[in-house]
């Protein structure tokens, strides 16, 4: 699921209105999903590429407190109640970072990622089967300085132009479920206390 997002995000950057630039027509595929971290190792293909990586995922609280339990109804009449495991519901933070040889483009490309994701705030995942189907909300994430330092020394230290986003709320959940048979009768017996 996660991977989905972060290729629909790929595609849009490198879709029609995209990172594409006529002035530098060998570019055609700039946005990558990769890991930053391996920024300099030359096997991961990073090199002069826009780079898109999973920084953190953080569980949204806020959706947490779910009904485990749906009725299922036949003929008007409740038949039972399935036990659904609860999903977690996610929040991304994303770094793209502008892996370019010359700082120009880099700058080029992270102006245009803002300004595709400034307008295209709301991106939908489609599935093969339509249930799956899904929509998620991208918004640009504001890091202190001091952070965003902290950030760059865990990633290897060499600073390049980037922008944090944060991705709500992307919903995972198991497939299974448990049918759990509805009370018909009770039996009561009297019990006595002394």
């Amino acid at each position: 699921m996660i991977n989905n997002v972060l290729t629909i995000l790929q595609d849009k950057l490198n879709g029609p209105n995209g990172l594409y630039n006529s002035n530098f027509p060998n570019d055609l595929e700039i946005a990558v999903v990769g890991d930053i971290a391996k920024h300099d190792d030359d096997t991961q293909r990073l090199n002069d590429k826009v780079i898109i990586s999973l920084l953190s995922a953080e569980e949204e609280s806020t959706l947490k407190n779910m009904p485990r339990y749906q009725q299922v109804v036949v003929d008007d009449k409740p038949v039972r109640y399935d036990k659904e495991s609860t999903p977690a519901y996610l929040n991304l933070y994303v770094m793209i970072a502008a892996n370019r040889s010359v700082y120009s483009k880099a700058l080029l490309n992270i102006s245009k990622v803002i300004e595709i994701f400034q307008t295209n705030n709301v991106l939908e995942y489609a599935a093969t089967d339509p249930k799956d189907n899904f929509k998620f909300r991208i918004e640009l994430h504001s890091v202190p300085f001091d952070q965003l330092s902290y950030i760059w020394g865990l990633l290897g230290g060499k600073i390049m132009p980037s922008v944090l986003y944060k991705i709500s709320v992307i919903k995972i959940t198991a497939n299974q479920t448990t049918p759990i048979e509805l009370i018909n009768d009770v039996n009561i017996q009297s019990i006595k206390v002394n």
